[in-house]
């Protein structure tokens, strides 16, 4: 709807385009001498009507471009509230445009303008980095991601990520690359805090269940892994074996050679036995120079006979090392019903010191 201010203008404009029109015809159809003064009041009636006109143009193009003056200074506001800058490039031929905002993005002066010395200096990687992203997206219809590094003046490097979107002519070729920017360099710094803490966390509970000494399970791990598996067996009706094994007479390693060289001894032996291992199984300290090898989905047969490629191996392994030769007895038992992991850790444990009783260097089975 038309306000009646708006009405009256237009009234006013067509009354002075009207009085011309009137008074030139006048000229034509009175002769003589009178026509003369109405030729110069038609004159200045035009003139007036044209500045009228102009008049009211200036008025309305000066109402646009104050409204779209604050229309950019709300976008640069809210620009500045929430830390984006824009960024235009033009590439043929190259030019770069941005926003106020992207200057303090780069922490440079209020107006500085993106200029090739500009961008080399606060960009030296940085700039490889974006115009190698940008041929990479050239043909893409749809907006991407980009990120780079920014060398701020202060000395310290500033990680940028934008949105961009390409501009193409009707003919499709690639004319602009718009983009918005923000800093995400304290995203990262939060990124990597979390990345330490979790790698710390995580070093801390390796280091929790393992044995410092031969870096394979401890006790308390290598039991909390035998009830994972005894859970895992009785839900799966597969079998679970395990073996428990330990170095024949080892205090007399000790007695002659030292314990720094006992130590090197169970490490040596640690290291045999891991090398034995099945893919799911598991062995693990139990301290001293004791062992427990968990063996899923491995029946009787297959466990002893398992455990004696692990006696060979280790009687082999050792023998004309620089460390003592020694051998391993060891006990075997399968989970039976009713079975707990104390049980069936304590039932091997039986048929090791078995084994021990019948002459060591061998392997004996759980009744």
């Amino acid at each position: 709807m038309r306000s009646s201010h708006g009405s009256a203008f237009d009234f006013v404009a067509a009354l002075a385009w009207a009085v011309p029109l009137v008074l030139a015809a006048c000229a034509v159809l009175i002769p003589g001498e009178i026509g003369h003064p109405v030729l110069l009041l038609m004159s200045l009636a035009a003139l007036t009507a044209l500045s009228y006109r102009y008049t009211l143009l200036s008025r309305k193009l000066a109402r646009k471009a104050k409204g779209l003056d604050r229309s950019v200074r709300q976008l640069e506001a809210a620009e500045g509230l929430a830390g984006i800058g824009r960024w235009c490039i033009e590439l043929e031929p190259r030019r770069h445009l941005w926003s106020e905002e992207m200057c303090r993005l780069a922490g440079l002066e209020e107006g500085t303008a993106p200029t090739r010395q500009t961008l080399s200096a606060i960009m030296p990687k940085g700039i490889d980095q974006l115009e190698t992203t940008l041929c990479a997206h050239r043909m893409d219809r749809d907006s991407y991601a980009i990120e780079f590094e920014l060398e701020h003046p202060r000395g310290e490097c500033r990680i940028l990520r934008a949105r961009a979107q390409n501009s193409f002519s009707p003919e499709g070729t690639r004319e602009q690359v718009f983009m918005v920017v923000r800093d995400v360099t304290e995203e990262y710094s939060l990124q990597q805090d979390r990345e330490r803490a979790i790698e710390r966390a995580e070093q801390a509970e390796l280091q929790a269940n393992t044995d410092p000494l031969t870096g394979i399970a401890n006790r308390r791990s290598i039991m909390s892994e035998l009830d994972r598996r005894i859970v895992w067996s009785r839900d799966t009706s597969e079998p679970l074996s395990v073996i428990v094994f330990d170095i024949d007479h080892f205090k007399s390693v000790n007695d002659g050679h030292g314990h720094m060289i006992g130590d090197r001894v169970i490490a040596k032996v640690a290291k045999i036995a891991s090398g034995q291992l099945r893919e799911n199984d598991e062995v693990g300290r139990i301290g001293g120079e004791e062992f427990l090898w968990i063996m899923p989905g491995c029946d009787s047969g297959a466990a002893v006979r398992a455990a004696e490629r692990l006696r060979w191996a280790i009687e082999a392994g050792t023998h004309g090392a620089p460390l003592p030769s020694v051998t391993i007895s060891a006990g075997h038992a399968e989970l039976r019903g009713g079975d707990s992991a104390l049980i069936l850790f304590a039932r091997a444990d039986a048929a090791l010191y078995e084994a021990k009783r019948m002459g060591r260097n061998r392997v004996a089975q759980a009744a």
